[in-house]
């Protein structure tokens, strides 16, 4: 079956719908239903698309239980829960899904809401999808797939924008490459999330804010032009848009692994997983007080957070985009976004380390029942600490005006100013 004439343009919204029908009925055996929902570019260059629908089972009256209903901006398609006349015994009654969006070039869309219930949704390769307002993308038992950015530094090639994105699977995966505007909320339940980010949008009034969260999955999110192109060691070829980049990640149980950009706050939890984080820090909107806040809340598992060389130095960016400032190493963290940059660090079980960079400035107050407390790293005056049980130790390195808090019951914690990797450099104490 064939949908036609869909239009595509900044004004409409498409909503494509696919349930499994409950009835009053109680006898029958319950339907399979799986399959797929792709959307991809038709290669015209009309604002009109199409949507193709393939029904397949091994029954005539499945094919036929099989309902679809439609106008210019909704399909829905429903089957029954159950089929009444199958028998008790052999194999479960199953239908197969196809359901295919052809999108005209360079499409777009007011909205865009995908609801099913049992089918895997994937972006091919080649489409380019401009959404002004909202996209949202939910389904049940299936996964979700986007194409990877390129690796030529460019996220043109592969794109679907929305000022808002937001991915929810309940017993799936999610992955792909997704560019983040205002705001990109993606959920898993069982699932793992692996996530390319795409830094796209240059307007820094608004914020952009990246919320992931796990039920039991893995995370993982790397923002690849941001921190695998470089001009030097110490020079980034890509530097982010300057905007107030607010992030959240979340698991009950799993590993989270990120290399991300941070602005004003990053708040971290897991209960029982690891979790690794790579920060750039970047001066926000003059508009907020000029903080960055990076808080990790880990019940049982290792931390471990790299605090990288700010991309950025001068003072906090200006509320235009036309005032972002240009890539260029620092020495001194008041010059940079390690100035005013907070982070805490918890955990019950777990050790805590935490790496930043030569040109950071800042306090250090480490308590811990059980563990060691160590920092390695030149100029680190240590103000008071103690030893037996519970120890704690408060050092200064320079002024004030950015801190690490690491706070553990049974875990050791462990500051690395410089590179870690580097164990011969000066190490200060240990408590």
């Amino acid at each position: 079956m064939t949908i036609p004439n869909i239009i595509f343009d900044s004004e409409n919204t498409l909503r494509i719908e696919q349930r499994v029908h409950r009835s009053d009925q109680q006898c029958g055996r319950q339907l399979h239903v799986f399959g797929r929902l792709d959307i991809c570019s038709s290669g015209e260059s009309s604002n009109r698309g199409r949507v193709e629908i393939k029904i397949i089972s091994g029954d005539k009256k499945l094919t036929a239980a099989t309902k679809i209903h439609f106008d210019d901006h909704f399909v829905d398609i429903s089957t029954p829960f159950l089929a009444d006349w199958w028998d008790k015994d052999g194999p479960k009654p199953c239908v197969k899904l196809l359901v295919t969006v052809y999108m005209p070039c360079d499409a777009q869309l007011d909205i865009l809401e995908l609801k099913v219930d049992s089918l895997d949704v994937s972006v091919m390769e080649g489409l380019k999808l401009k959404v002004a307002d909202k996209m949202s993308i939910t389904t049940f038992s299936g996964s979700v797939r986007v194409p990877s950015f390129s690796r030529t530094g460019r996220t043109s090639e592969n794109r679907v924008e929305s000022r808002e994105m937001l991915i929810q699977t309940y017993s799936g995966a999610i992955e792909g490459g997704f560019s983040l505007h205002d705001l990109l909320k993606i959920k898993s339940g069982s699932g793992s999330v692996f996530l390319e980010l795409g830094l796209v949008s240059t307007e820094s009034a608004t914020s952009a804010k990246l919320s992931v969260e796990t039920e039991f999955g893995n995370i993982r999110i790397t923002t690849p032009f941001v921190f695998y192109y470089r001009q030097s060691k110490k020079g980034y070829k890509n530097k982010p848009p300057s905007r107030d980049y607010i992030v959240e990640l979340e698991t009950t149980s799993g590993k989270i692994e990120a290399d991300v950009v941070v602005a004003s706050r990053a708040t971290v939890r897991s209960r029982a997983g690891d979790v690794l984080l790579r920060l750039v820090p970047v001066p926000f909107s003059a508009r907020g007080n000029g903080k960055t806040t990076v808080v990790t809340d880990v019940d049982y598992g290792k931390t471990r957070i790299f605090l990288l060389e700010s991309s950025y130095s001068g003072a906090p960016c200006a509320d235009k985009a036309s005032s972002t400032t240009e890539l260029e190493t620092t020495n001194t963290s008041s010059n940079s976004g390690l100035a005013g940059l907070h982070s805490a660090h918890r955990s019950i079980s777990g050790d805590i380390k935490v790496d930043v960079p030569d040109d950071w400035s800042g306090e250090l107050i480490a308590d811990t029942h059980t563990g060691d407390i160590t920092s390695y790293g030149k100029h680190i005056t240590i103000m008071r600490s103690s030893q037996g049980e519970p120890r704690m130790m408060e050092g200064l390195r320079g002024s004030r005006d950015s801190s690490v808090r690491m706070k553990s019951l049974w875990g050791s914690l462990e500051l690395f100013v410089g590179q870690p990797q580097v164990l011969s450099r000066e190490r200060t104490t240990r408590t």
